[in-house]
């Protein structure tokens, strides 16, 4: 819990995995942590739908990658990212399910800690939020764009990551 306390870089995804697209986010980072291992090591947290709770995970941070599922207006399955001099429109225009909830929760970590150096939001537009645990077929389709915009904005902060199977070999 040490580490995750102090970790600089933290990718976290957000959403009701109840809801099928809504938990776009969650899935993703799933994903990540089982697909990949990372150097540095960086915190991959499955916020869920968590709320205040996240300020734990997130002492220390000085980058944030967010994944969600975003109300942009676009077709289902459309990509979105907002670099961080956009991350705070992506709030304001209220696009994002959980908008209220991690504005909040950065405002108050901004109030605790020094600024974010970067941040960036990435996500994907939602073709369903009815019950179900799996992602509708737009969003699934999306899941490979949006890892590999993980990956980019990772390596761009000088993180590697190296495919599981790659290390196992």
């Amino acid at each position: 819990m040490d580490q995750l306390k102090s970790n600089p870089i933290v990718v976290l995804g957000v959403g009701n995995i109840l809801l099928t697209d809504e938990g776009f986010g969650v899935h993703v980072v799933n994903q990540l942590r089982e697909d990949y291992v990372f150097n540095p090591p960086i915190t991959i947290i499955d916020g869920g739908t968590m709320g205040m709770e996240l300020l734990t995970y997130m002492r220390g941070m000085t980058k944030l990658l967010l994944i969600d599922a975003i109300n942009g207006g676009d077709a289902p399955g459309t990509v979105y990212e907002f670099p961080h001099e956009e991350m705070n429109s992506y709030f304001t225009e209220a696009i994002s399910v959980h908008e209220v909830g991690m504005q909040d929760i950065l405002r108050i970590r901004a109030l605790q800690e020094d600024p974010l150096e970067d941040a960036v939001v990435i996500g994907v537009e939602p073709s369903s939020l009815e019950l179900g645990l799996t992602l509708s077929d737009d969003a699934q389709a999306a899941v490979a764009e949006v890892k590999e915009r993980v990956l980019r904005v990772l390596s761009n902060w000088h993180v590697t990551a190296t495919p599981v199977n790659e290390k196992k070999a």
